[in-house]
């Protein structure tokens, strides 16, 4: 997949508050993660749906240098793992973040719940005590909801906690900006809840005191 320059989305590093630059592109609100449950039968049903199409992601060339410890050596988490490599950029890092599928559900499944009770109560269905309206299908409250919105919420949460745990966990001294190199539309296309999800970024590296 040929990288989208000038769509490029920034994303902060902080796992609770986001701030968010941005070169024609996009920048969303940041969430908590949990894991739940979302029917294989209705995820089916939704990207048939909404014709959502699969795109295989060819891994780039990484620029390799000495500058950087551990490059090319990748970290495993608990759900994901980061091969860092540096770039031709001084004092930049560069990282490949490939994410397991039972962590883009937790994820999904997380911002999803949550949007859908900031939603309540739902138009056009009956309200129960307390205002809200259950047993309404999954998949139409991701039309309610917008699929497209909700996944682009999915995407930046899976991209803000996963940097973010591996900057803490690897004690980085890094600038609060994140550059996410494939646009969102671009990472929108790819992403599938239970499906491993990849991306590319670059972390501004500080100098340790």
């Amino acid at each position: 997949m040929e990288i989208a320059v000038g769509k490029t989305l920034w994303l902060g590093l902080n796992p609770k508050i986001i701030s968010c630059k941005q070169e024609k592109g996009i920048f969303v609100s940041n969430t908590f993660c949990r894991r739940a449950c979302f029917p294989p039968r209705i995820r089916y049903r939704i990207l048939k749906f909404h014709g959502r199409k699969r795109h295989e992601y060819l891994r780039p060339a990484l620029a390799i240098s000495s500058d950087v410890e551990d490059v090319g050596v990748s970290f495993q988490f608990e759900d994901f793992t980061v091969t860092p490599s540096s770039t031709e950029e001084s004092r930049k890092l560069k990282i490949r973040v490939e994410v397991s599928g039972a962590k883009t559900r937790a994820i999904f499944n997380e911002v999803f719940d949550k949007m859908v009770a900031d939603a309540q109560p739902i138009p056009g269905f009956r309200r129960v005590k307390g205002g809200k309206t259950p047993n309404i299908p999954r998949e139409i409250l991701l039309e309610v909801l917008g699929a497209s919105n909700v996944y682009k919420q999915v995407i930046t949460k899976v991209i803000n906690s996963t940097v973010a745990e591996y900057v803490e966990k690897e004690s980085l001294s890094v600038g609060k900006d994140l550059r996410v190199e494939q646009s969102i539309e671009d990472l929108e296309e790819i992403f599938e809840p239970d499906e491993i999800f990849s991306f590319h970024a670059v972390i501004q590296l500080q100098q340790s005191n």
